[in-house]
């Protein structure tokens, strides 16, 4: 029998003008990867998010089962030639239009200056090399000594030994202590002064942020952020996990991950002008899945509820997970505490200093994955939530990651019913990302399109009947940038309600199962792009977080950074991150009893009363 030879086939990409070859069959959603072009796609392929639309102008193209199917597409778009990227293959030379709406354009990134912590203690450090004949002993069995060191002797490698009993000039070498015994990492001519530097990473769901710094004084050289690689094989965490269940999967998404990291540090040492092999030591913190991920590691357990993670930091060595610098260097992750609070959390807490106050705190991070802390430095309990997408644009219709053209904030006017808007860059509107979601949801409601259970009000200008259903419009056609009315369904509506009453149901739990009234918090530390981007007053009038009357309110911007800066140079805050993450209570909501009933009392515009008291 004779096999088919697989032909070639020509796609074009506009309005990028991007023109790629690719074997008939490849996938149009690899394709547009492949051309370097970055796609929309939440649902990791399945056809259900209906971001990743695409428009076939020329040629012809296979479409799977799912495409176009339930509201993902209207029947006007259908004839139009829209199609969603992931159910699509390329049966033949094809030129495609990338609507704007689909394309990801200059992300806001969120990027903070870390401060250093109290004094700077780093892991690596270079110590000049004695050597001294023993006496009565061959030469070769000359003793080794590190000037100014003390603790346990050092390993060595066979080549590094003898590197040292031939070498004819004094030597240096770079010792690290993260691991027991210490290791030396590299050695050098004792003249060299250049300085040894080490990397700061917050690993995110979404996004990639590291920071360069040196190891001897702790000054930051540089900073820089991408996206995360793995977006495009989904960006919610159970769609990676998914992913991760072959073999084959595991090591893709292991590679997007030191791909995306290894990106932010070409950023980095091109900005510093230094050598990538200048990098002794990495300090990585992100959420259980992500470090799961990046070190290779199986994270299927973790759909499991009640699943027992380890809390023992996972660490590998540079060589080890593909990245590029020296080596030798040694990655330290953040330990996780349970499957969905990691140590992006830990980081959170180390940056806001919850691990030293006596005083009661509560920490609010809502990104991908919402995770909360409650306690002061006796006690932590933590527990995490499913309300994070609504809040990043994902899962709204209209919803966007926040980028150029996404309406970042709205104003209501109860005595017209209207809204004005801002979008992000001053850019036509292509739809609307969190801060702008909460800004909306309270707007609607002072303006009565929206009542205090969710429910679009029929009798409102703005709201009419839709293909789905009744929906609010936000912008219409003409006055965006995507040719077409932008507008917030009552399954929207639902699914915003669904996310915040979750953020609110599980801060309640925490609040209630340790008798601590809002009155009794003192500090309230909000973490992440919705700390420093949501109107926080709109977040409580909404109903996502409770109101803490006597609370101080704090933004501790990326907060998962610079937990992972200080643990990066200082080994007390790696030491107090162990702790942490050690002795904290981890309550898991999907079997927590009281959980149904705090989000059901939290269905409602704000809330329960007596976690919304008047303002006084």
């Amino acid at each position: 029998m004779q096999i088919p030879e697989t032909r070639d086939v020509r796609v074009i990409f506009q309005p990028m003008n991007r023109v790629l070859t690719v074997p008939e069959g490849t996938p149009l959603f690899a394709a547009i990867g492949m051309a370097g072009i970055a796609i929309e796609g939440i649902c990791g392929g399945k056809g259900t998010c209906g971001k990743c639309r695409v428009i076939l102008t020329t040629g012809t193209c296979m479409a799977g089962p799912k495409t176009g199917t339930g509201c993902q597409l209207t029947q006007k778009e259908r004839d139009e030639g829209y199609y969603l990227a992931c159910q699509v293959t390329l049966s033949g030379d094809a030129e495609f239009t990338i609507p704007v709406e689909s394309r990801i354009d200059s992300p806001q990134i969120l990027i903070t200056q870390p401060v250093a912590p109290g004094g700077i203690e780093p892991a690596v450090m270079r110590y000049r090399v004695e050597t001294a004949p023993t006496e009565g002993l061959p030469f070769a069995s000359r003793s080794i000594r590190f000037a100014g060191y003390s603790g346990l002797r050092p390993r060595m490698t066979d080549e590094q030994y003898h590197a040292l009993l031939a070498a004819e000039t004094p030597q240096a070498a770079t010792l690290s202590t993260v691991r027991s015994p210490p290791a030396v990492l590299s050695l050098s001519p004792a003249t060299d002064t250049a300085p040894l530097y080490g990397v700061a990473i917050d690993l995110g769901t979404t996004t990639v942020v590291g920071c360069l710094a040196r190891l001897d004084t702790g000054a930051i050289i540089a900073t820089g952020s991408t996206l995360n690689r793995q977006i495009t094989y989904g960006e919610e965490l159970l769609t990676r996990i998914g992913y991760a269940s072959s073999p084959a999967g595991l090591a893709t998404l292991q590679k997007a991950a030191a791909t995306s990291i290894n990106d932010v540090i070409e950023t980095l040492v091109r900005a510093a002008c230094i050598d990538s092999t200048d990098i002794f030591d990495v300090c990585v913190a992100g959420n259980t899945v992500m470090n799961h991920l990046l070190c290779g590691i199986d994270p299927r357990y973790l759909e499991l509820a009640d699943a027992s993670v380890s809390r023992t930091p996972l660490q590998k060595t540079a060589k080890e997970l593909g990245l590029m610098v020296h080596p030798a260097a040694g990655v330290y992750c953040l330990p996780n505490v349970s499957r969905f609070v990691g140590g992006d959390a830990i980081g959170d807490m180390i940056s806001a200093g919850m691990h030293a106050s006596d005083e009661v705190s509560l920490l609010v991070d809502l990104g991908t994955n919402g995770e909360i802390v409650l306690g002061t430095r006796h006690w932590t309990a933590s527990v995490s939530c499913a309300s994070g997408p609504a809040f990043e644009g994902a899962g709204i219709r209209a919803g966007m990651r926040a980028m150029k053209g996404a309406i970042d904030h709205v104003r209501g006017d109860p005595a017209t019913g209207g809204i004005c808007w801002s979008t992000i860059g001053s850019a036509p509107a292509r739809g609307i990302c969190g801060s702008g979601i909460i800004d909306l949801a309270v707007a609607m409601v002072q303006t009565g399109a929206l009542d205090f259970a969710g429910k679009l009000n029929p009798g409102h200008p703005r709201v009419r009947a839709g293909p789905e259903g009744a929906e609010y419009v936000l912008v219409p056609a003409p006055e965006n940038g995507i040719g077409r009315d932008i507008v917030l369904t009552q399954q929207d509506v639902d699914y915003l309600m669904d996310s915040k009453a979750a953020a609110c149901g599980a801060i309640a739990v925490l609040l209630a199962r340790y008798k601590c009234p809002v009155g009794a918090i003192r500090h309230l530390y909000l973490a992440g792009a919705f700390g420093a981007y949501a109107d926080i007053g709109n977040a409580v009038r909404f109903g996502v977080i409770p109101r803490f009357p006597a609370a101080a309110v704090h933004s501790l911007g990326n907060g998962s950074l610079s937990g992972a800066y200080a643990a990066l140079v200082s080994i007390r805050c790696r030491t107090a991150a162990e702790t942490l993450a050690k002795h904290m209570v981890y309550i898991d909501l999907m079997v927590d009893t009281a959980f149904a009933e705090e989000y059901a009392a939290a269905l409602y515009i704000p809330g329960r009363p007596d976690l919304f008291p008047p303002s006084p």
